[in-house]
């Protein structure tokens, strides 16, 4: 039999124009690969720099520098959220520069502590971080050992000159508008009326009325820390030249303020676009009023008797107005001036809306005695000294405070967004 005839396998042999595609297209391929290789490189570079641009480098950044020591961003944000806390939204926008201030104080704090033989072990930092509630981190770390150190300093150098007892009178007074009615007053108490009960129902100072005329416990020397409002008053001139149970004669004080006033009015003009055109004598007491008022009615210079009298800004321009819109100034002056005539004069009329000076004390004095200062006193003198302690390390400390409005923000808005989340 024949033998099948076989296929030979014949090999192509591609052509100079198949070869120069193919090795077009190889090239192409490959710079393909390169442009897509650079294109990731250079999405990833941008990812990359965005993230270290906007994630990172704004946290790594110094905005505070304190005798050579650095604090950055994100310390900052740690403690503004730690002073913020509880605050609201609002509220902590105001405490950027209070932490820039607290941080410094209590690095300066820190440094002082050497110069003092002050030490500060971990077990104190651990039991103060206890006592407070906070995390041992560095935040509440620095925080507290500051806090110690300020304690050690004000009981080795605070404490210790601490005023002891002092001579003391425990007080009452209440402020009457004329003499006239301080004299009366006063016979009445004298005779046996309650000192408590008519301060309340008559003193003119609020703050006196208030505590129905009793002031505690007044120390010679730190008056002014007692009687609040009044350290400025004519109370502590008098109050130790008194004797135990003594009801001192009517003291004048032109220094008290009294909520109310009493006007003597006169309308000039009258313009249905302008108002009225008015002039007037604003008085501290009634009887005052009417004694001016006659001397008016008598024939006597407005101009004269408002700069001798008047405690309206007016006083200078001799108790002129100016126009004022009924209506439009709906002040308890111009429903008065409302009322008026051209060239009519008001009768005396009491304003509430206005504060005016002087008075009349009438001061007793209920004890006498030399004994310890109030823990409140106490406590707020040893603030003071170590308040001025720090104030003095800062004069002498080189604070850099790096931080502009911008940062100020992103630090705040930090803090408030991660209380949302």
């Amino acid at each position: 039999m024949a033998e099948k005839h076989r296929k030979a396998n014949i090999t192509r042999i591609p052509t100079k124009r198949q070869t120069s595609r193919w090795k077009k297209e190889k090239r192409l391929s490959q710079i393909i690969g390169i442009v897509t290789g650079v294109v990731i490189a250079a999405v990833l570079g941008i990812i990359g720099y965005w993230y270290y641009s906007e994630q990172v480098m704004p946290y790594q950044q110094t905005v505070l520098k304190v005798n050579g020591k650095s604090y950055s961003m994100d310390y900052y944000i740690k403690v503004l959220d730690f002073y913020s806390k509880g605050q609201s939204s609002d509220v902590v926008k105001l405490f950027p520069d209070i932490v820039a201030r607290g941080i410094a104080q209590g690095q300066v704090i820190v440094e002082a502590a050497a110069s003092e033989n002050i030490t500060v072990s971990d077990d104190e930092i651990t039991k103060e971080l206890e006592d407070m509630k906070l995390d041992k981190n560095d935040i509440g770390t620095d925080i507290v050992r500051a806090r110690i150190i300020a304690r050690k300093h004000s009981e080795m150098k605070c404490v210790p000159n601490l005023p002891g007892p002092v001579e003391q009178v425990e007080a009452q007074a209440m402020l009457i508008e004329t003499k006239a009615m301080a004299d009366d007053r006063r016979q009445k108490l004298i005779l046996g009326d309650n000192f408590s009960n008519m301060a309340g129902l008559l003193s003119l100072d609020s703050f006196t009325q208030g505590k129905k005329g009793y002031l505690g416990w007044v120390p010679k020397g730190f008056e002014d820390r007692v009687l609040g409002t009044l350290k400025d008053s004519a109370l502590k001139n008098v109050l130790f030249n008194l004797n135990v149970k003594e009801i001192s004669d009517p003291i004048y004080d032109s220094g008290a303020e009294k909520p109310f006033g009493y006007w003597v009015l006169e309308v000039l003009e009258k313009d249905d676009t302008r108002g009225v055109h008015a002039r007037g004598i604003l008085f501290s007491s009634e009887d005052d009023a009417k004694m001016v008022r006659e001397k008016l009615v008598d024939g006597e210079s407005w101009d004269d008797l408002a700069r001798q009298y008047s405690q309206h800004t007016s006083k200078d321009s001799g108790g002129d107005l100016d126009w004022i819109v009924l209506g439009v100034d709906n002040t308890q002056l111009g429903r008065m001036l409302s009322t008026l005539d051209i060239k009519q004069m008001s009768p005396v009329m009491r304003d509430d809306s206005v504060k005016t000076g002087g008075g009349y004390w009438i001061v007793q004095v209920l004890d006498k005695q030399v004994r310890p200062l109030d823990v409140v006193i106490m406590q707020s003198l040893e603030e003071e000294c170590v308040s001025s302690w720090m104030q003095e390390l800062m004069k002498e400390a080189e604070v850099e405070d790096l931080l502009d409005q911008k940062q100020k923000d992103f630090a705040v808005d930090k803090v408030i967004k991660s209380r949302s989340q």
